[in-house]
């Protein structure tokens, strides 16, 4: 098979819980819930054809296999982690410089502080380079531990909380809910009980937040109950839902555009409503350039106002 950005991603998650000793230990290292983590697993099992581990009643272990796969993933992310010190290295010289981690589709959000906090810090220093990536959550953690960022914009349940390695100022919280198009079984329906029969019934697309830190903190039972869900980024999400194809669960700012066109429309908000917290994280230990900690401290600024 040919490594894709979602097999190395889930090869970190599978060396993660390897090392932690199971699915419970992992979550304080990885910053996601143990149904997450457990999806993560099964979906590298099912890519490699291979079981992993032994997990139930008599604790957790790896298979023979699974020892062969961690003892390579070992080594490949070894030499990709070297590849990558040595090209930053090449770009040192760069100190005037903000790397930047974001999750996708936040550009919409009014709430959301980043640029007006770029054309701050850039004002005051007018020589410095800003990078931006789109990441999913885990990617964000993996960047910034290995150094390859210095601050990420990511989004956590309300029950939640990140790992401890890093340090987090609250920003912002964002509305999310359930969407369908206007050809959709599910639009128009207002009794409770035939919406929810409808909803198990239904194919559903969430955003990446919902099998990431979101996972234990939805109040939202047809998640559990359904048998087709389909998880990617909002984005995607947004395509399957427009469609008619698949109730999404998408942010209320990014749907805005389709809801005043007529083709989305909300289901049930006071029912099927989601907030996820936004944090700017930077990871502890990490020596972040001057104006990185600027960057940082009009975070900090915009909390106090």
């Amino acid at each position: 098979m040919k490594l894709s950005d979602i097999d190395l991603r889930l090869l970190r998650v599978f060396k993660s819980v390897a090392e932690s000793g199971g699915f419970v230990k992992a979550q304080a290292v990885l910053g996601i819930s143990q149904p997450a983590i457990s999806s993560h697993i099964a979906n590298l099992e099912q890519r490699l054809n291979v079981r992993l581990c032994n997990r139930g009643a008599q604790g957790f272990s790896l298979t023979p296999l699974g020892q062969e796969v961690l003892e390579q993933t070992n080594q490949m992310l070894d030499h990709l982690d070297t590849y990558a010190n040595q090209l930053n290295a090449i770009g040192e010289k760069s100190v005037q410089r903000i790397r930047i981690g974001v999750v996708d589709c936040l550009a919409t959000d009014p709430q959301n502080p980043l640029s007006a906090a770029i054309k701050t810090v850039k004002a005051k220093s007018k020589d410095m380079t800003v990078r931006i990536g789109v990441y999913d959550y885990l990617d964000c953690l993996t960047e910034l531990r290995a150094s390859r960022l210095d601050i990420a914009i990511v989004g956590i349940g309300t029950n939640e909380t990140l790992p401890e390695d890093v340090e987090t100022i609250h920003i912002y919280d964002e509305l999310s809910g359930l969407y369908c198009a206007p050809s959709h079984p599910c639009d128009g329906v207002t009794d409770p009980d035939e919406l929810a029969t409808l909803l198990k019934k239904a194919e559903i697309s969430a955003h990446s937040f919902f099998m990431n830190p979101m996972g234990d903190s939805l109040d939202m039972h047809l998640f559990d109950e359904s048998a087709d869900i389909s998880q990617g980024n909002v984005e995607s999400t947004a395509y399957l839902t427009l469609a008619g194809t698949h109730v999404g669960l998408i942010p209320k700012h990014y749907a805005d555009q389709w809801v005043k066109e007529g083709e989305l429309v909300e289901i049930a908000p006071e029912t099927y409503s989601v907030v996820s917290q936004f944090n700017a994280v930077r990871i502890k230990s990490a020596a972040l350039s001057d104006v990185a900690q600027q960057l940082w401290h009009e975070f900090r600024l915009g909390t106090d106002q």
